[in-house]
């Protein structure tokens, strides 16, 4: 209005000041009901200006005041304060589960069935399991700190090493022993050559992580997910955003990380299958990893393909993949040590010790290295 400016009967008409002759008064009026009805006064004087509003006379539709350009308002999507205290309530329950597992593997560490299946790496197996967990409590989004995308890709990544190169290894070390057909040597792998093998792998992982942090830094970034912008009453339009961790160089390192965990759970699979046929059960877990490996592969490729379909669905991934981890991690803790734990309970240590006998007499025929390598292997000094 203070921009109008029109020539009338009496001269030119202006609302802005000094833009009209003084002393002159103008009636607003407006269109209401098919009427002209008088809703308001300005009078001018030298230097001043008054718009004087008869109360009660404007009337606009529902009772709202039209805007004179789009209202705009931006909103935050955020993970459903519901979803997040369920699954990090599931991620709490797993990582209880694991300590128990853990006490378990300390207060039966004597038990035959126990040492024989590698007690310490089924601890490694454990820590790995509770790092997978802890990537549940961190948001992916809802963030401004680049630390914390950092802290849930590493958690992760080296947590799925740790987990999954302990039952590698553990099959590995069943696969050296029992498939030297040739008996000229006799073969002790002892604990301490299992845990520098997962420190490899995890040193591998490690410097990948450190690469990628030193070329593209995980940070955050606000997307505007302009598929959502959605209209409200009053012409209000509503903008959605999320903030979500970003590397540039995310989709190199992550498929190099791809590769490798993908491999190692290649080659997992490829020995728990060739040592399938290994009587001895508490020495053996080919079938036990064998069903994880499968296990973790079908949630992982699912996980993976999801992530890629949906990566701006940021509640949604959230959800998905905090459930692959949950279900992965618990199901591997389950059918590695449910086994174990039901041997204890069920105080199995005779039939143990005479799978161990007739494994032996079976060996007679040729040198004793599979024998020794046995009773190495069930040795305290491991």
């Amino acid at each position: 209005m203070a921009d109008s400016s029109l020539v009338g009967i009496s001269g030119r008409l202006s609302f802005k000041d000094g833009g009209a002759d003084p002393d002159k008064s103008m009636v607003l009026q407006r269109i209401q009901g098919g009427k002209r009805v008088n809703v308001g006064y300005v009078t001018q004087a030298t230097n001043t200006k008054q718009i004087n509003w008869l109360k009660g006379v404007l009337k606009w539709k529902d009772n709202k005041i039209p805007r004179d350009s789009t209202y705009v308002t931006y909103r935050e999507i955020t993970i459903p304060p519901v979803m997040y205290i369920t699954l990090c309530t599931l991620a709490a329950c797993g990582i209880i589960l694991a300590l128990s597992l853990f006490g378990f593997n300390i207060v039966f560490r004597s038990n035959r069935s126990v040492k024989m299946s590698s007690p310490n790496i089924n601890n490694m197996l454990l820590f790995g399991c509770m790092m997978c967990y802890s990537t549940v409590f961190l948001k992916p989004t809802e963030t401004t700190y680049g630390a914390v995308c950092k802290a849930r890709v590493c958690l992760f990544c080296i947590g799925f090493t740790v987990t999954f190169g302990a039952l590698f290894t553990k099959t590995w070390r069943v696969h050296r022993i029992f498939t030297n057909k040739k008996l000229k040597m006799v073969r002790t792998i002892k604990d301490y050559q299992l845990l520098a093998i997962i420190g490899i792998l995890v040193a591998v992982i490690s410097g990948v992580l450190i690469a990628w942090e030193a070329v593209g830094p995980h940070s955050v970034v606000v997307q505007y997910l302009e598929k959502e912008v959605h209209m409200e009453g009053n012409d209000a339009e509503i903008r959605p955003f999320v903030r979500m961790c970003r590397s540039d160089y995310s989709v190199y390192f992550g498929w190099a990380i791809y590769i490798i965990e993908g491999a190692l759970l290649s080659f997992g699979a490829f020995l728990a299958w060739e040592t399938r046929h290994v009587k001895i059960e508490a020495l053996n877990d080919s079938q036990q990893i064998g069903l994880c490996l499968y296990n973790v592969v079908v949630l992982s490729a699912v996980g993976l393909t999801l992530s890629l379909l949906l990566e701006n669905e940021v509640v949604m991934l959230y959800g998905i993949t905090s459930g692959c981890i949950i279900i992965g991690t618990t199901v591997t803790q389950l059918v590695v040590f449910l086994p174990k734990i039901h041997a204890v309970h069920s105080k199995v240590e005779t039939a143990v010790q005479n799978n161990g006998a007739m494994f032996k007499s079976n060996t007679r025929s040729g040198p004793a290295t599979n024998t020794k390598a046995t009773d190495d292997h069930t040795s305290d000094k491991h």
